[in-house]
């Protein structure tokens, strides 16, 4: 049955026709997005003679790595919209970053460690306001120069029983991960990679880039 929200003014109509329509879209994305950041890393990206590998390798937090690492994956999405030609457009404005399809789009890029989080955002992310309900999420690790496994889900956090952003404690931290408890699994409405119940919450695994993609 169809279900409509609103977001930042926007009324978007959901339906099972839309949802195949975007979650094809995104797969095709995301496998475009990993092998062309593959070859840019490789072939192109230089920081002043630096490999992306030997920054990443200087002592830097993986958080911080990935701030970096999305300016550069954001502009190769920019870019694979455009060479798919892919209904979207990036826009970056407050509770979403595309609009894939129609729908509006909130990415999420975040290193591998937690297999229970499936997205990470500021604490902002806990308390909702005017976000998307969609919530695409590439979560990847890096090694050898090279995406070497990768994960992606797309989420829709109104089929969620709560808030699925859970806020850290400290005062120095700004974090918020988006986890789902088992039997959430209806949320994930795409996904390239292994989701499996835990004790409490569903796990989110990577896969080798070369089994997900060939």
């Amino acid at each position: 049955m169809p279900y409509t929200n609103h977001i930042g003014g926007q009324r978007t109509l959901h339906t099972l026709q839309t949802q195949m329509t975007l979650t094809t879209t995104l797969e095709t994305l995301t496998a475009f997005v990993i092998k062309e950041t593959n070859r840019y890393v490789a072939e192109e990206f230089r920081l002043y003679g630096k490999t992306l590998q030997q920054i990443k390798d200087s002592g830097m937090e993986t958080a911080d790595f990935t701030k970096i690492f999305q300016y550069i994956v954001n502009e190769i999405i920019e870019a694979g919209i455009k060479e798919l030609g892919i209904n979207g457009k990036r826009e970056e404005v407050a509770g979403y970053d595309y609009i894939i399809e129609g729908q509006p789009v909130e990415f999420k890029l975040m290193g591998g460690a937690s297999k229970s989080s499936f997205a990470t955002g500021n604490k902002t992310s806990h308390f909702g306001g005017a976000k998307t309900n969609l919530v695409w999420s590439i979560k990847y690790t890096f090694n050898a120069n090279q995406i070497d496994t990768f994960g992606m889900v797309l989420i829709d956090t109104n089929l969620t029983e709560s808030n699925v952003w859970a806020a850290s404690s400290g005062r120095k931290d700004s974090f918020s991960q988006l986890q789902l408890i088992v039997g959430e699994e209806d949320c994930i409405l795409s996904q390239m990679g292994i989701i499996k119940p835990a004790q409490k919450f569903l796990q989110f695994i990577p896969l080798p880039t070369e089994v997900l993609l060939g």
